[in-house]
Order: structure tokens, then sequence, then C-alpha cells
């Protein structure tokens, strides 16, 4: 595998104008917009660095399309450039064209009518939009069914009657010549999403108003194309928003859908919204296509820590949290959570990821778990077998199993609380027996008084198996806990859950995508219908679905005490334990004023939220409580009850 930093990656701008001119075209309603004459250009790129027009789409051509556009998709109106429509040595557009009925926002009191007072918007490719939610709505902002293209869009500004089209998409191209190939492949080596099956964009009264958001159906980490191999025509591959690759990237050339030949770029490379990487002729950097190789089975192993006098832990059943009550050494099938199918016989190495005493207090390595092992003998069922010291510490670890690419391939949270873990009936609550502290923390809420740190627990990623360490400090920007490791690194991109498994304290998050971290089906990581191989919860507990009165969208009942740190409902006292935003990875709200906690669901909303009790001191005035949903990358409180 070659490293390709001997390809020059050159930066450019996408200087992209857009001026179209077709004869006049009637929407498909009878109740129609005014008839205009209508100019296209384009933004000033963010650099001028410019381009020639064969590195990329800088003018108008004849056949182009631009669709049109108001609140409804079927009321859109296609344009055809024509010669006569193009000037401005194909920089510009004028045609005449009848507008869309329903345009979004005017002669209504609708919030977007300011941003957007016309309620016209304009799309290029017109092929790329599409009918945004199945029922036919557009709304305020452009959907793309196709988003590996040199997407562009525009709002209209009826006194200049013009459109000025901005570039959607950060662009890499590359030439290549020979026969050996007909279609390509792209992905970033750490899984970075690359492009969505359906993406919408919000473009208003200024650049600054980009809003972008994929759907359900839409992160993609590969994207795929044909290639043109005349070693002068560019390829372009198109990435909207832009991508970071943190580690890098693998083009693989295909032919007849065979992979032949490949291109590795292993350092880290940002190709920007509205920037152009030509990679020039790549048939010099190319290497055989090379299978990954899986990692070894049957790695038998004998455990240092005896595994015949060693306490099970899955005794009941196997989860991806154990709780630990005294001092000495244990064992638990390594599985895959509660699949006992899914034997884990490929462990070449274990240890230790991380451990906290949920407090400041300094901690060092094996301070809660002193040693880590496996055992796998004649086939029969591999075990993970650990030791606490002798004197048994307080708090949570994470233990991992690894494979020989030195990959993490599942990890267990190890729990040692103070007080006895429990439930009581909570039915009408919560919808079961819920357990008497949240997940990770050391004690229970007391009856009167004050909340502890250490009632607070761990946090987690909607339908991520894996804890991060919470706030040691009363404030609105808290500290975190004192691990030995690391408590958490954060990556703005979003993964698939193979990835998450393999970085279990990696916070990931994707500004640009509402909050979520997943670019697979997000949908049943947890869910309604029983406990899945990603609960966090321990053997007997799951993560509650959202029944009972908790998850009702009502103040009636509430109270607060910020002073405690506590808020009680029914003679339920529940920790404001803050949470880790899905927009930048920062831990916030145990204090200052700014107190939150959100407690998770296992019911899953949509493909971006989870449903949650939402709680919060601050905004709005008068309104704290809320039975909601919020982005899947926020790492929030999981109160587990009984299966």
């Amino acid at each position: 595998m070659i490293n390709y930093s001997v390809v020059v990656l050159a930066m450019a701008a996408l200087a992209i104008s857009c001026q179209k001119t077709p004869e006049e075209i009637t929407a498909n309603d009878d109740s129609v917009g005014e008839t205009v004459t209508i100019t296209c250009d384009f933004a000033q790129p963010d650099s001028k660095v410019a381009i020639n027009d064969a590195d990329g789409k800088t003018t108008w051509a004849v056949g182009d399309e631009i669709a049109i556009h108001g609140k409804y998709f079927d009321k859109s109106v296609t344009v055809t450039l024509a010669a006569g429509n193009i000037t401005d040595a194909g920089k510009k557009a004028t045609f005449t064209v009848t507008l869309p009925a329903k345009p979004y926002g005017v002669g209504s009191n609708d919030s977007e009518k300011e941003s957007n007072p016309d309620g016209y918007y304009a799309v290029y490719p017109a092929s790329a939009l599409i009918d945004d939610d199945g029922e036919n709505h557009l709304y305020y902002y452009s959907a793309f069914g196709n988003t590996n293209l040199p997407l562009m869009a525009s709002y209209y500004k009826s006194e200049e009657k013009k459109f000025t089209f901005y570039n959607l998409c950060g662009i890499m191209s590359f030439t290549v010549d020979g026969d050996d190939y007909d279609g390509y492949e792209i992905e970033g080596l750490n899984e970075e999403v690359v492009g969505y099956n359906h993406y919408t964009v919000k473009i208003t009264t200024a650049e600054q108003n980009f809003n972008y958001t994929s759907h359900t159906s839409g992160p993609l980490t590969k994207l795929s194309g044909v290639v043109v191999h005349d070693g002068t025509t560019p390829n372009l591959i198109c990435f909207p928003n832009g991508v970071s690759f943190t580690e890098g990237f693998k083009l693989v050339l295909k032919k007849s859908g065979t992979p032949v030949k490949q291109l590795v770029y292993s350092s880290a490379i940002t190709i920007a919204r509205n920037k152009y990487r030509p990679m020039g002729n790549i048939k010099t950097h190319l290497e055989d296509y090379v299978v990954s190789v899986p990692p070894a089975t049957n790695h038998y192993n004998t455990s240092a820590i005896a595994v015949g006098t060693a306490t099970a832990l899955d005794g009941t059943a196997t989860a991806n949290c154990y709780v630990v009550s005294a001092a000495g050494n244990y064992k638990f099938k390594a599985v895959k959570g509660n699949n006992t199918d899914e034997k884990l016989t490929t462990i070449a190495s274990v240890g230790i990821l991380w451990e906290t005493l949920n407090t400041t207090d300094a901690i060092n390595p094996n301070d809660i778990i002193s040693a880590v092992d496996y055992e796998y003998k004649d086939g029969n069922t591999p075990y993970m077998v650990f030791s606490t010291p002798s004197t048994l510490k307080h708090g949570n670890a994470v233990i991992y199993a690894k494979d020989d690419h030195d990959d993490i391939i599942w990890s267990w949270h190890i729990w040692i609380p103070e007080v006895a873990v429990s439930y009581t009936d909570y039915t009408s609550f919560i919808g079961g027996e819920m357990m008497n502290m949240n997940l990770g923390a050391l004690e229970e809420v007391p009856a009167t008084g004050e909340a502890t740190i250490k009632s607070l627990g761990l946090l987690y990623q909607w339908g991520r198996k894996d804890p991060f360490v919470g706030a040691a400090t009363w404030a609105s920007n808290p500290t975190v806990a004192t691990v030995a490791g690391t408590a958490w690194t954060t990556s703005q991109t979003m993964v698939s859950i193979s990835k998450a498994i393999k970085t279990p304290s990696v916070y990931y998050f994707n500004q640009n995508d509402s909050g979520n971290w997943c670019t697979t089906n997000s949908l049943t990581l947890w869910n309604d219908s029983g406990k899945t191989i990603y609960d966090p919860c321990p053997p007997g507990y799951k993560v509650p679905v959202n029944t009972g009165s908790v998850w009702t969208k009502s103040d009636t009942g509430w109270t607060f005490d910020t002073t405690n740190h506590v808020c009680e409902y029914s003679g339920v006292r529940l920790p404001l334990a803050g949470y880790i935003e899905a927009w930048g990875g920062n831990l916030y709200g145990t204090g200052g004023g700014k107190d939150h906690t959100y407690i998770w669901s296992a019911t899953s909303k949509d493909g971006t939220n989870g449903n949650c009790v939402y709680i919060r001191t601050e905004k709005p005035a008068g309104s704290k409580y809320y039975g909601a949903y919020r982005g899947k990358a926020n790492a929030a409180s999981v109160r587990c009850i009984t299966e």
C-alpha cells in the first residue's frame, strides 16, 4: 500500500457562475406565478484563484437544467438552457419563465418570509431535486437525491430579478488513462461521511445562512461513479459541504464492478465547500488492489487469572456492563453484548481503556481494575477475566479485547458503585421497575438535600454501548471526572456502528446533521421490542421505552431545586447531571443556572434523533421539562429498567 503524499493536491476555488435562459415555461398548476425574465449569476468564490474550465464547471452550457421551486415539489419548473440564454462567455444565463405556483411564505406571517420574502429557490442540476418527505413538501429549502454532483442552490431576489447561485460541494478530481477500469469508489480511512442519498439545504438572504441536513435514508461513507479514462477528462467527486479525511482516503478503480487498482492517501486532508482539489493524472500512483486480510481465528490462550475460581458475572445473562460489589477475580463470556452466539474467538490482546472515581480525585492505572486477561481453549466458549485490587475502589472502568489488526472488537463497562444496585416499581413514572441510580453512578440521590457528584453517573450517545465520563464539578461548563487513560477525544464526523465499536472513547458528532453520529441505520441500535447487543445496561436491565408519565410533554408535577442540583416528580429525585452536547463535544449544564439533564429512552424518533426526557432550568422562561427528542450525538444519562 503506497502513501500518496507524492501527488500534489492543489487547491483552487470552484468558481461556478450561473446564468441560464430558456423559453417561457408554465407551472403544472392552474394557478401560476408571475412571468419574469431572470438572470442567474454566481456568488463570489471563497478564493480568487481561478481554475480552467477543463478542471471543473465554471460556465453554463447548452442543455444545462435549472429547477425553480417554492413550497411544493410538484409545482417546480425546470428550465433547459439554449444557446441564446447564455452570455458573458458562459458566466451568466438569462431566461423568461413563469414562476411556480405556491412560493414559500409569501403573503403569510411565516417566520421565513423575512429571510426570503419572495419565496422561490433554484437548484442545479435540476435532476437532483427530489420530493423531501414523500408528501410533496419542500418548504423553504431544496432537497437533493443525488449528491455526487456539482450541486448549487440559490434564492430569488425579485427586486433584481436574479438568482445568485452558491456552490454546495467541495470537489476533488482526477484523470487517468488506460482501459483497465471503468468505475471508482472512494472512502475515508476513518469512515467519514462523504455523501447522502437525501440532502437538504436552506439558503436565504446571505451565504452565512447555509443550513445543511441529511435525512434518515442518507449518510454514505462511500461514493462511486463512472470513470472516463482518456487521460484528460477530469472525473469529479463531489462532497456535500466538503469533507475532512482525518486519516486520509482510499480511491479504488474498478473494471465491470471488480476492484483492480487502488490509490491510498494516508495523511489528513480537507476538501472544503466551494474549493476544488485536482489530483491530476493518478495512473503512476496506482497499485494493485489489496484485499483486506481478516484477523486470525482460534486464538487460544490460557488466562493468568484462574478462570475456574473466578466469579461469573453473567450467570443470568451476558451484557455490555457488569456490576461488581466486592474485591476478587471475575469472568464473563467474551461475546457481543447479550448475544451468546456472537463469540469473540479472534481476541489477540486485552486491556483497560480507562478508569475513573467519578470525581476530580487523582487516579492511577489499575486503581479500579488490577489485571485483565482472556481464556479460549479447544474451541470452547471464550472468557474475559479480570481482577480488582484487594482493597476495592469504587468507580468505573472500560476494558477491551483487540484482534490481530490491533482493532478493538468489543469493550465492556465494569461498574463498581458504593451502594447496591436495586430497583423500585415506577411503572407509572418511567414505564417499568427503575434502577435506584443513573447508570454508572456510585450512589443514589438522597431523599432530601443535595445530589452529590457521585450520583450523576456516566453519559451515553444514543445507540452506543460504551459510556463517556461525566461531570465532576457543579458548573455550567463543569470539569470532566479525572481518568486514568483517556476520558474521550472528539471527532467532527459521523461513523458507522462498526467504527464506533473500534473507537469507544471517541465522541463523534456532525454539526451539519442535526446532532447525529451514526452513518448506518441507527433506528434499532436500541429499540422498544427488547434489549439489543448495543444496550449499555447490566444483566437483567435495559434502556426504557418512552412509555409512562415521565415521557409526556408537561411541566405539571415537577419541582426544581437547583441549589441541590435535583429535580423531582412524584417522589422521584433525579440529579441534574448535565450532558455532552452534539455540536462540539463539550460537557455542559451541571450548575451556574444552566442545569440540564437528558434521560434517554430506547425509542428512536428517526434516523437523527432519539426520544428522551429533556430537563433544563434556563430557557424558555417558565418551562423546564419536556418529553422530547434530541440529536443522537448528545451524550446523556441512562436510567435502566428491569427486562
